[in-house]
């Protein structure tokens, strides 16, 4: 069985690199340099999105970050994650509508995504969180 030289990148990352090189190529990238830039342009206009969190997850998270650190630099990691791929979390329904969860362990993480920014709405018990 031959080996492919390159592993298989997935549909998602492949449809953006193909729209990230469509880009390049309609700038003056002459140089390496530019080429970079130009791609470091695209990907901070299309990824940097603000994190905001609510009062209450606020609260919430800053007792964490006093009370169990591992469990935060849990909470961190996953923020990041969803920073990453808002969209492979599960939408909510119901009055949770339009919001989508992250677990963390048995926590979860409720957050939606506006345009410009992801929301960090709330952060509990998995038994508390939905009631």
């Amino acid at each position: 069985m031959k080996k492919d030289k390159y592993p298989q990148i997935s549909y998602e990352y492949q449809e953006e690199l193909d729209r990230i090189k469509e880009e390049v190529k309609k700038g003056n990238c002459h140089q390496l340099k530019e080429c970079l830039f130009q791609i470091q342009e695209i990907w901070n206009r299309d990824y940097n999105k603000n994190v905001l969190i609510s009062q209450t997850a606020h609260h919430k998270l800053e007792k964490l970050s006093h009370k169990n650190q591992a469990q935060y630099q849990h909470v961190e990691k996953k923020i990041k994650q969803i920073i990453r791929n808002p969209d492979h979390y599960k939408p909510l329904r119901g009055n949770l509508s339009g919001e989508r969860r992250a677990h963390v362990g048995d926590f979860v993480l409720i957050y939606h995504e506006d345009p410009e920014s992801i929301v960090i709405d709330d952060y509990d018990h998995h038994d508390r969180i939905y009631g």
